[in-house]
């Protein structure tokens, strides 16, 4: 019964695994964008010096998007209206729609951005590299004293006993040449 491995099935279609990769890409874009347009206007914003500051940058973006939100909700209850009219009156509301939703996206991308900035300042602008996550695997791992070497280290040690071997077997090789000549001469 213990000798079972539980697996895990990623079971989203692979446009889906795609749209998101793209997305974290198209938000990283976004942010480089910002921060050049920053570098070179000179409107220099400085750095989220605490996590309140950041809830206040989150807090305004997030009111754009509700924003845009309530212009998406609008938009579906005139198309629901124009589903009972004759004409081409459904096609403008949908047209509305599309834009609506358009700008949610925008403005979500925009938000991720702003907080892709906020954990760069908070989590890496503070004076330490690393996230707190990682000091606390650090620093569990120096209490433990496991004894296990870096791999580079290991892998040179590796690497020169592996030569060592090379060379050894090559002056077998021409020892036994030497005796294999030998005895075909007696």
């Amino acid at each position: 019964m213990g000798d079972y491995e539980q697996m895990e099935m990623d079971i989203r279609l692979d446009s889906e695994r795609n749209l998101k990769d793209n997305l974290v890409k198209v938000i990283q874009f976004t942010y480089n964008n910002q921060e050049r347009e920053r570098k070179l206007t000179g409107d220099d914003l400085g750095t989220v010096r605490n996590k309140h500051e950041g809830y206040g940058i989150a807090a305004e973006a997030h009111s754009r998007i509700q924003n845009c939100e309530k212009d998406l909700k609008n938009g579906m209850g005139d198309y629901l209206a124009k589903l009972q009219v004759e004409g081409d009156e459904a096609i403008k509301e949908c047209s509305r729609l599309y834009d609506a939703a358009l700008n949610v996206a925008m403005n979500a991308i925009i938000m991720a951005a702003d907080m892709t900035r906020i954990l760069n300042d908070l989590y890496y602008g503070t004076g330490s590299k690393k996230t707190p996550l990682e000091e606390a695997f650090d620093a569990a791992e120096e209490e433990s004293g496991d004894g296990f070497e870096e791999a580079g280290e290991a892998d040179a040690e590796a690497s020169e006993m592996q030569d060592e071997e090379v060379t050894t077997n090559e002056e077998n090789g021409e020892c036994g040449a030497c005796e294999s000549t030998e005895e075909g001469e007696a």
